[in-house]
């Protein structure tokens, strides 16, 4: 299953920090049912990470409600829970007791020890926020800002806030103050506003635009620094009134600057991009970390010790200034493509570059198998224990005749992409692909033979009740029959035009197909006929995987889940605790389901799944088309990886 890609609709700055549409969502829950297996702690993106002065205690914020706490410099981390699931994107830390993180919806959160309990504050707007800071002179005040120039102010150590009126309706990414009196604030359209009397009075000193500047910090007093998308940097030298442009000699989007003192100072930003300075902003020096990673935070408590994150679930250290870099985060970050179980314990999951990963305890660790291939994987599938296909690009099938430990490449003789596969035996299957392409084979896959599909339409995925009778479904509402092993294929006429992107049955009658926009298919004559279901949701559904005739699941974009107990008469949205699109379901029923998709995503469902119908969000379509959904990143284990960080000896800590 599995062929084309997503293509993402956002904004600018929510692009940034991936918010998309899981920034408005928010629910009064705990671990909703589900566990991170890949990556670890979490694959959720982190949107801000910031520590205490003791260099041992920090935390990381991010999307989904993501709060992570460590006590030891970030090589070990612990989740920190709140009652509201929402994307957090701005945070400042007091000490190694107190902080405040702000996000979407107004929503900001409190602690005051150490993360054991988070209160959320009223604030007066629902706006998002995306950025908080607190005066250096006077910790007592403090601003945030976000969509639609809001601004609010705290002058007792953000326990309560007041709105301050910006004069702008430009959505503001930064604010930094250098006082309890001057400060700054940058947002789309290259806008940067200036105060010089605690916020009461915000005036407008630049508007570039198109592109927007996503960070402003404070040199010293006199000089701050802002930078933003295209390799943009602007300094100033008289407090923020008058800018001018740095030449930095690229032209990557850059989403962050901090500074440590008035001379040590990084920018880090997108394609793994960190540049360092040792002389206050004047000279920056590039370093890049190895698979090119997103990197929309970071924060330095010194000249040599740092930190950064960003995108599924990232977390990075360096202890030279910026100059090396080393993870402190576990698992591969690669898209997952397809993920098959064939029973709780022995699973397979595959993806781009090549990836192929194998467990054999339900998914708690998973091993990396080497595949001897860098194309991107879309579809597995095994019949018994040692017996396994998988399909990919450029006519890529691999076989493993031994549970997976080795994999053998066949060949196809043709170019297309392979998406979908499907055995019977451990002799007889097929794979499906680009423009039509169906091909058989009767000596598990040492040789294959092309079947006329009578179709140029994108197939994503096939399956076959026996040796003779199958179905295929794929792009402009495909649906093909075939019930001679393939000789021919009937079209089945529906008037779809929605992209069918997965089928499963049940058994030789029921089945199930979903696909683009939301759209449920049932059929209970093993093909034939197929019904429309009301699935409640408009996004685009990549899975579906049954557990019995009348017990299935569904997965897709937002990290969407569906399920149903009673054949699709109802189709109940299931809390998850992602937002990341999800390209694969395992589902065997109660526990024994697993959801994976991008950025390596892997998470097992820890209890039943909810009867009831739950509000979903009301999150907006992704288109799908023309390229693969799966992007190429790294894999745990690849040589190209940044390197794992190695926890140093801690002298004991005074208490």
């Amino acid at each position: 299953m599995n062929g084309l890609s997503a293509k993402i609709i956002t904004g600018c700055f929510v692009a940034l920090i991936v918010f998309a549409g899981a920034a408005v969502t928010s629910a009064q829950s705990a671990d909703r049912g589900w566990e991170w297996q890949n990556p670890l702690p979490q694959g959720n993106a982190i949107a801000a990470i910031r520590f205490a002065k003791d260099q041992r205690h920090g935390w990381a914020v991010g999307s989904d409600g993501v709060i992570l706490y460590t006590t030891d410099g970030g090589f070990s981390w612990a989740s920190q829970r709140t009652r509201i699931v929402t994307t957090l994107s701005g945070l400042h830390v007091f000490d190694r007791r107190r902080a405040i993180a702000v996000g979407a919806r107004g929503t900001i959160l409190r602690t005051t020890n150490g993360g054991k309990r988070w209160t959320q504050v009223p604030v007066p707007t629902k706006d998002h926020l995306y950025s908080v800071t607190f005066a250096a002179d006077d910790p007592a005040r403090g601003w945030a800002v976000g969509t639609y120039g809001a601004v609010v102010a705290t002058t007792d150590g953000g326990q309560t806030w007041s709105p301050q009126l910006s004069s702008t309706r430009a959505h503001l990414f930064s604010v930094s103050f250098t006082n309890r009196t001057t400060g700054l604030a940058a947002g789309e359209r290259g806008t940067i506003l200036r105060t010089t009397d605690g916020g009461k009075n915000w005036k407008e000193t630049v508007r570039l635009g198109p592109q927007p500047l996503t960070g402003v910090t404070f040199i010293t007093p006199e000089r701050p620094i802002a930078v933003g998308y295209g390799g943009r940097v602007l300094l100033s030298d008289d407090g923020g009134a008058t800018w001018e442009p740095l030449d930095i000699g690229m032209k990557s989007d850059l989403l962050t600057v901090y500074f440590s003192d008035q001379k040590n100072g990084w920018i880090a930003g997108d394609n793994g991009v960190v540049l360092s300075t040792g002389n206050g902003g004047r000279l920056w020096i590039p370093a890049s970390i190895r698979t090119n990673p997103r990197l929309v935070t970071i924060y330095f408590s010194d000249a040599n010790t740092g930190w950064a994150a960003g995108g599924d679930g990232l977390v990075v250290r360096s202890d030279d200034g910026g100059l090396g870099w080393e993870r402190l985060t576990e698992g591969g970050r690669d898209d997952i493509g397809d993920i098959f179980f064939a029973d709780d314990s022995r699973g397979w999951a595959v993806g781009a570059r090549g990836k192929i990963l194998a467990t054999s305890s339900g998914g708690k660790s998973w091993t990396v198998r080497p595949s001897g291939t860098r194309e991107r994987l879309n579809a597995v599938a095994f019949t018994d224990a040692a017996n396994g296909w998988v399909a990919g690009d450029h006519g890529t099938i691999l076989r493993t005749s031994n549970g997976g430990i080795v994999w053998h490449k066949l060949e196809t003789g043709i170019p297309e992409d392979l998406t979908g596969l499907w055995f019977v035996s451990p002799k007889l299957g097929w794979v499906v692909g680009a423009r039509g392409t169906i091909m058989r084979t009767e000596d598990g896959g040492e040789t294959w033979q092309g079947q006329p599909s009578k179709t140029r339409a994108w197939l994503e995925d096939v399956t076959f009740f026996d040796a003779k009778r199958g179905v295929v479904v794929g792009s402009g509402g495909t649906i093909m029959r075939t019930e001679d092993g393939g000789n021919s294929w009937k079209h089945i006429d529906l008037n779809l035009k929605e992209w069918l992107y997965s089928v499963a049955f049940a058994d030789d009658k029921t089945g199930y197909a979903v696909g683009e926009k939301g759209i449920i298919l049932r059929t209970d004559d093993g093909g034939v006929k197929w019904k429309d279901q009301e699935s409640g949701v408009s996004s685009n559904l990549f899975a579906v995987s049954t557990a019995s005739r009348d017990d299935a699941m569904a997965a897709g974009d937002h990290g969407l889940v569906l399920a149903t107990k009673d054949g699709g008469v109802a189709w109940a949205s299931q809390p998850t605790i992602t937002s990341t699109s999800l390209f694969a379901v395992a589902y065997h029923g109660g526990s024994d389901t697993w959801i994976a998709g991008r950025g390596g995503a892997i998470l097992r469902r820890t209890t039943s799944l909810a009867t009831v119908s739950l509000p979903s969000a009301k999150l907006p379509p992704l288109l799908r088309g023309g390229r693969s959904k799966v992007k190429n990143e790294n894999t745990e284990g690849d040589p190209d990886d940044i390197p794992r960080a190695v926890r140093p000896q801690l002298k004991p800590q005074k208490p």
